[in-house]
């Protein structure tokens, strides 16, 4: 899901920046490698046969493929609506409708959120310690804070090149456990 810059922080507005022009400037990661890894690691995790996921937009990872093979291998996938400051989940189908930010979101019935497998998130940049840099938004942070059940993992789907050294962050900032990328998983590390 993409969302206009809301954050004031200067870095995190330079890394967005560097994150975006680095995407524009490499070859998009390839949807059914992404798909194949993401379905192998979901495979191995417990719990339901339920994830979330998004509908990928403008230079993020394609999402299609994955949702489409996640669904052929049996998982039910919800897909996040903005509502406000919030996010609704709602199962992946072919209601849509175009948001006012220009995104292509579920036009069906929220759902509860949990239980899920795994929490697939979009990342414009994520380092192997599990910082994860979005649009600006902050509405998976607010989801992520606001789990209050044991917290299934946060996946990162990103491109090879999303992964980088350093992010800048804050203390609201919510870490993912574990990155997807076309070439593997990284399993992250804790500080």
């Amino acid at each position: 899901m993409s969302t206009p810059d809301t954050d004031s922080s200067a870095a995190k507005a330079a890394a967005r920046a560097e994150a975006r022009d680095r995407r524009r400037s490499t070859e998009r990661p390839d949807p059914e490698a992404l798909a194949q890894v993401a379905l192998a690691l979901l495979e191995e995790l417990p719990g339901p046969l339920r994830v979330t996921c998004y509908a990928s937009y403008g230079t993020e990872p394609d999402t299609g493929t994955m949702r489409r093979r996640l669904a052929e291998a049996g998982f039910e996938v919800l897909l996040p609506r903005v509502d406000g400051d919030d996010l609704h989940w709602v199962v992946d189908g072919t209601d849509t409708a175009v948001s006012s930010m220009g995104i292509t979101e579920p036009a069906g019935a929220a759902v509860d959120l949990l239980p899920v497998r795994a929490l697939l998130v979009p990342a414009l940049a994520v380092t192997q310690s599990g910082d994860r840099l979005g649009k600006g938004g902050g509405y998976y942070d607010r989801v992520l804070a606001g789990l209050t059940q044991a917290r299934p993992p946060v996946v990162a789907i990103a491109g090879d090149t999303d992964v980088v050294d350093v992010l800048p962050t804050d203390a609201h900032d919510q870490r993912v456990q574990v990155i997807v990328t076309p070439t593997g998983v990284i399993r992250c590390l804790s500080h």
